[in-house]
C-alpha cells in the first residue's frame, strides 16, 4: 500500500501477530497460573487493534474525518515490533535448525482466517458488491496472489490484496521467510546480527533504487526495520529478565510510555514531514519496550476484558473492515447527518461492535480452527522431565 492509501487502508506502512498466551505451560496444570504470561503485551495488542479500528471508523462520520486521528495508523507499527519480539522469543527456542517446522506454525497461525475472509470476498463479491473494495470485484489472479501473500498493484493503484487490510501480512510472511532462513544459523548472536544486516541492506537497496514494482517496494520498505527492532528488543529484554525492575525504573517506564503515546497522538500535527518510520515506528518501539519493562517490575494490568481483546486482536484486525462497511451500508447517510455528539458516540459504538464481533470470531472460528490444525500438523514437544508441553506462539497484527 502506498502512503495515504485510499479506502480503509491505514497508511503507506500501517496488524498483529498475537503475543503468546502461554509461553510454556504443562497440559496438566491448567488450574495453576501460566508461566511467563506476557500480560502487558496482550494489552498493548488490544490498544494497537483499537488504534487501527479507530483510524478506519473515523471515515463513517464527518466529525471523525475532521479530527486529527492519523495516529491510529501507528497500530500496525506496534504490531510489527511485537511480532519481531515474539518470533525471536519463541521460534529461537523451539525451531533453531528447523525452518520448515517454523513456517508450518506461522502459516497455521496467520493463513486460515485470512484465507477464509479473502475467499469470502472473492466468491461472494460478484453477488454482494458492497464487499468489494475501491479496486472493484477481484479476478481469480488477484485472489490467488492474495492467498499466496504476493504483493501486487490493484486496479485502484494500491498495493493491496483482495482483503486490503492483509497488506501487512505480506510484510509478516516475508519477515517469516527471512527468519526461517536465519534459523539455519544456530548461534543466536550471529543469527541476530545476520538478520539485522539483511533487513538493513534491503531497506538501503530500497532507498538507493526506489523500486516501482509492488514486490520491490514491499520487500525493501523501511517497515522491515520494525521487525528488526523487535528482535533487538528481545535481546535487551532477555538480558534483563532475571532482574526485578526497581520502583524508580517503573516510574521511568511509565514516563516513556506516556511520552511515546503523546508522540503518536501529536506526530501527524507537529511533525507531518517526518518519515513514518520515525513518526510512528520510534514511539511504537518505546511503547512495547516500556510495557515489557513494567512487566519485569510486576507492573501488569489486570483487566480480563482487555486481555481477551488482546488475544482476539488478529481476528479484530481482519474483520473490522467488514463490520465498518456493514454499519455504513445499514446506516446510509444517518452517520454523516447526525449531530457532533451523536457522531462521537457512533465512533465509540463502532469500536465496541467491532470488538464484540472480533472476539466472537476469535472464540468460535479462529480458536477451533487453530486447535484442529495444530493437532494435525504441529508435533507436541516433550520437556526434560517427560511432561508434555504446549507452545502457543501467536503473532499479533
Amino acid at each position: 500500500m502506498t502512503a495515504g492509501g485510499a479506502g480503509f487502508a491505514p497508511h503507506g506502512h500501517s496488524s498483529a501477530t498475537e503475543a503468546e498466551k502461554y509461553l510454556l505451560s504443562p497440559d496438566t496444570s491448567r488450574e495453576s497460573p501460566p508461566r511467563a504470561l506476557l500480560t502487558n503485551l496482550q494489552y498493548v495488542r488490544a490498544a494497537a487493534a483499537c488504534l487501527v479500528v479507530l483510524y478506519h471508523a473515523r471515515l463513517l462520520t464527518t466529525l471523525g474525518q475532521s479530527l486529527p486521528l492519523e495516529f491510529g495508523r501507528a497500530g500496525v507499527d506496534i504490531f510489527f515490533v511485537i511480532s519481531g519480539f515474539i518470533i525471536q522469543h519463541v521460534a529461537a527456542r523451539d525451531d533453531v535448525g528447523r525452518p520448515g517446522a517454523f513456517m508450518v506454525k506461522r502459516l497455521i497461525r496467520i493463513a486460515p482466517l485470512y484465507w477464509l475472509l479473502t475467499l469470502l470476498i472473492g466468491v461472494a463479491g460478484p453477488f454482494i458488491p458492497a464487499l468489494a473494495s475501491k479496486a472493484g470485484i477481484p479476478d481469480i489472479w488477484m485472489v490467488l496472489r492474495s492467498l499466496l501473500f504476493i504483493p501486487y498493484v490493484d486496479p485502484a493503484g494500491e498495493i493491496h490484496p483482495v482483503l486490503f487490510i492483509g497488506w501487512t501480512l505480506n510484510y509478516e510472511m516475508f519477515f517469516y521467510v527471512l527468519f526461517a532462513a536465519g534459523l539455519l544459523i544456530r548461534d543466536a548472536s550471529l543469527r541476530l546480527i545476520t538478520l539485522s544486516i539483511v533487513l538493513g541492506a534491503l531497506v538501503a537497496v530500497g532507498f538507493a533504487i526506489d523500486p516501482d514494482s509492488a514486490i520491490g517496494r514491499t520487500y525493501t520498505s523501511p517497515l522491515l526495520l520494525e521487525f528488526g527492532a523487535g528482535l533487538w528488543l528481545h535481546r535487551l529484554w532477555q538480558g534483563a529478565c532475571d532482574r526485578h525492575v526497581h520502583a524508580r525504573n517503573r516510574i521511568f517506564a511509565l514516563l516513556i510510555l506516556t511520552g511515546a503515546a503523546l508522540a503518536l497522538v501529536m506526530g501527524a500535527t507537529l511533525w507531518p514531514a517526518i518519515p513514518d518510520i520515525v513518526k510512528w515506528g520510534v514511539p511504537a518501539f518505546a511503547i512495547v519496550a516500556s510495557a515489557l519493562m513494567l512487566e519485569r517490575g510486576d507492573g501488569r494490568a489486570g483487566h480480563p476484558m482487555l486481555l481477551r481483546l488482546g488475544e482476539a486482536s488478529y481476528a479484530i484486525y481482519l474483520i473490522h473492515p467488514f463490520v465498518i462497511k456493514a454499519l455504513s451500508v445499514l446506516a446510509g447517510g444517518f452517520f454523516r447527518d447526525a449531530t457532533a455528539p451523536m457522531q462521537a458516540f457512533i465512533m465509540v459504538a463502532t469500536l465496541i461492535v467491532v470488538g464484540v464481533v472480533g472476539v466472537a470470531l476469535h472464540l468460535f472460528v479462529e480458536q477451533p480452527l487453530l486447535k484442529a490444525l495444530r493437532r494435525r500438523f504441529v508435533a507436541r514437544r516433550t520437556g526434560p522431565s517427560g511432561a508434555r508441553l504446549t507452545v502457543q506462539a501467536e503473532t499479533l497484527r
